[in-house]
């Protein structure tokens, strides 16, 4: 009887882990292709957060958690620098330009799980508020000075843009609004 349980409890562990691996990649693999993302340069963004499409509300749900809808915020992303190169903690890198108009704005790092990235200065983001506008945004594992964005020790990581309140403009010209870039930084 032993034995039987033990095969049962090992085949349903084995069946649950492989179940959820298929349930994962498959919604990854049905996301990508129903182009849910607007391109422009190495960013992504959302431009409907139609929370009645179930893969939209699935994808959501992987990678931004208590996300808010297109009326209230945009969620611009990149995992790329400018050259298409994946942002990664062994390089430091600029971010470039402006950010479009809004309310409001904020820039987070997030690791490749999507979770805030890890670092012993409990800095996650930089904001409207915290920006010196005398410098660039600095993202680095390295410390620095002004307007910083640790990046910890992450293989690879992403940057999320959160736009609040964007104005008029910026929703009509998604594809060709200019975007900040990401510049890595050479040693």
């Amino acid at each position: 009887m032993k034995n039987k349980n033990f095969v049962f409890i090992i085949t349903f562990l084995i069946s649950l882990v492989f179940g959820s691996y298929l349930a994962i990649s498959n919604l990854k693999s049905s996301t990508e292709k129903r182009n849910l993302s607007i391109i422009n340069g190495n960013w992504k963004v959302n431009p409907k957060m139609d929370l009645k499409d179930d893969y939209q509300r699935a994808y959501i749900a992987r990678i931004g958690l208590f996300a808010l809808d297109e009326k209230e915020v945009l969620y611009f992303l990149s995992s790329k620098d400018d050259k298409g190169r994946l942002l990664s903690s062994e390089y430091d890198y600029e971010i470039i330009g402006s950010v479009p108009k809004g309310r409001y704005w904020s820039y987070t790092l997030y690791g490749k799980d999507y979770f805030l990235v890890k670092n012993k200065e409990n800095i996650f983001g930089i904001n409207k508020e915290n920006f010196d506008p005398k410098h660039n945004i600095i993202i680095s594992s390295k410390e620095q000075l002004n307007n910083w964005l640790p990046s910890g020790n992450e293989k690879q990581f992403h940057i999320t843009l959160r736009l609040y309140n964007p104005y008029e403009k910026v929703y009509k010209n998604l594809k060709s609004i200019k975007l900040p870039i990401i510049r890595r930084l050479e040693k």
